[in-house]
Formats: C-alpha cells, sequence, structure tokens
C-alpha cells in the first residue's frame, strides 16, 4: 500500500483482509473489490472467470517453524518425514489448495499427521504455543521468529506457494495494475532482506557452481 501510494498518490485506496483465495475471487467477480493479492500453489493455478486476470509475483518455499529446543532445531534442513509424530498448526482451508497440498506432501514423505490444531490468528499467539512445544507449523520462509521459535527450510522443498495479483479487467487500467505489481515485488524483497533463514536457503539452492 505504501509504495502504490508512492507510484500513484491520487489513486484513493481502500484496504479490506480476507483469509480465502476462494473469496478474493469470489469478491473480485462480483465487482466488490478490484485488485487483491491471493495464492496458489504449483499445479493448482488460481481459478476465476475471464472477467479477472491474474499474475504471478513471487513463488516461495514453504518452511517449518520448530520450537529452539526441539531436537531437530540445530539442522540445517528438516526433512518433512522427521516431524511425521509432531502436532501441528495448520490454517484452515483457502479454497485454493490448502491444507491438501500439505496432507499432500506428508503422504509423499509417508505418514498422516495424526493431531492437528486448526489455527487462524495472530503470529504472535502461534509462534507463543510453538515455543511452549504445544506443536510445529509450516509458515512463510519471511516469518521472522520470536525468541525460542526456529523457522528451517524443509529438505528438498516439498511445499511452494504462489502469491499473485489478482484484479478485475474492466476496472484496474494497465498503468494501475503494473503499480501495484511493482509494489507488491517490492514489499516482497523488502521481507526477504529482513529473513536471513531464507536468503541463506537461496544461495544454497541457487548459487551458481564455480562462480
Amino acid at each position: 500500500v505504501s509504495g502504490l501510494r508512492s507510484r500513484l498518490p491520487d489513486v484513493s485506496l481502500a484496504v479490506s483482509s480476507v483469509y480465502a483465495s476462494s473469496r478474493i475471487v469470489e469478491l473480485l467477480e462480483d465487482g466488490v473489490v478490484d485488485a487483491a493479492i491471493a495464492a496458489d500453489y504449483p499445479g493448482r493455478e488460481l481459478e476465476h472467470s475471464d472477467t479477472v486476470a491474474h499474475r504471478g509475483i513471487v513463488t516461495e518455499p514453504t518452511f517449518v517453524a520448530l520450537p529452539s529446543r526441539h531436537p531437530l532445531a540445530q539442522r540445517t534442513q528438516v526433512a518433512l518425514a522427521d516431524l511425521a509424530d509432531e502436532a501441528w498448526f495448520l490454517t484452515p482451508d483457502d479454497g485454493a489448495g490448502w491444507p491438501g497440498v500439505f496432507y499432500t506432501a506428508c503422504a509423499a514423505a509417508g505418514f498422516t499427521p495424526t493431531t492437528v490444531h486448526e489455527f487462524l490468528g495472530d503470529q504472535q499467539q502461534l509462534q507463543g504455543m510453538i515455543a511452549d512445544g504445544l506443536g510445529v507449523a509450516v509458515v512463510q520462509p519471511t516469518m521472522r521468529p520470536l525468541p525460542h521459535v526456529v523457522v528451517k527450510p524443509l529438505a528438498g522443498t516439498p511445499l511452494w506457494c504462489r502469491y499473485v495479483l489478482a484484479w478485475r479487467r474492466a476496472a484496474v487500467p494497465e498503468e494501475l495494475v503494473d503499480a501495484l505489481f511493482q509494489s507488491a515485488a517490492d514489499a516482497h524483497r523488502q521481507l526477504v532482506a529482513q529473513s536471513p533463514h531464507l536468503r541463506t536457503w537461496a544461495a544454497r539452492m541457487w548459487s551458481v557452481p564455480g562462480a
């Protein structure tokens, strides 16, 4: 929002927060909102009618948050299979593929989670429960851990999430689409700059041999 205001100060903005990507699409198609940030997953592209367009902003790996005293907390990366006996905090169905992609990844790793806590709330509360040893959670790699919580990559990167800019074709001109996209991309780069665990993962995964 700040980036868009600096680029197009005369554009009037009204911000609304909606969790489910499927609901975001409904609001776009009903003309309630003109543009939005939503999420989808590789192989499950965001579905909408021709009245709506979308453009991928970034596809990022999904990491895991553990208590700092967890036996795996000192590893560089954590295998999903090694967390088979853990309790999990999961956000609810987002209508775009989550948590189905999580359960698919668990099945590929050879297990089905036995204890799942559905949680959609404050990240500080979530991290507090993780720090207390009540469970682990798959999280955005840009999440900044609080004391007694660590954020680690998952070995083999079995989970990815893509963030997309979606807009109503008839309501949003090309200039505004470009400004929205650049503002969102800049905001993500700022988050990455504040996330040493993500930068370390990226350097290891995408470094050029011999460079």
